[in-house]
């Protein structure tokens, strides 16, 4: 399966949308907060493919969305958040704890609108950095997630 993850949208969803656009062969989007509305926007827009979101640090009033869920694909187990809880900007120490206590064998965080891509514990980490404003010498980005039941390949894309 074919997942396309983002992050810190911020209510800009150009980039977003392009994003989408640009994968047709995507089934499932996951956004990892700060506005976690936009992906209920997005998801209105694009009704066939499957949104997964978790709300991020500058969430406001958006009711019962979670903050962390553990989602399952192709048999994989993935721990989505958005990483403010987990202090992600100083080290990967409380998220990895998390994971392994979730079985998880992906991590998804935002927050820090710096994307990475690391393997901790044989637990892959991406981090999709911001889809809205990067915080780093590179542009803007997101990931994909190719999951089938063998293995799990991530790649950032630049916008």
């Amino acid at each position: 399966m074919k997942v396309l993850v983002m992050s810190d949208t911020h209510g800009y969803i150009i980039n977003a949308k392009e994003a989408i656009d640009r994968n047709p062969d995507i089934e499932m989007v996951l956004h990892l907060g700060d506005y976690c509305r936009d992906a209920a926007q997005l998801s209105q827009l694009y009704p066939n493919i499957r949104f997964e979101y978790v709300y991020g640090n500058c969430d406001i009033g958006i009711g019962a969305i979670s903050a962390e869920k553990t989602i399952e694909i192709e048999g994989k187990r993935i721990f989505m958040t958005h990483g403010h809880k987990y202090s992600v900007k100083w080290d990967y120490n409380r998220i990895l704890a998390k994971a392994e206590m979730e079985n998880a064998e992906v991590i998804l965080f935002g927050h820090t609108h710096v994307s990475a891509i690391d393997n901790v514990n044989n637990i892959l980490i991406v981090n999709p950095g911001s889809i809205s404003e990067s915080r780093s010498r590179n542009p803007e980005s997101y990931s994909i997630l190719e999951i089938s039941k063998y293995n799990i390949k991530s790649d950032i894309v630049y916008v």
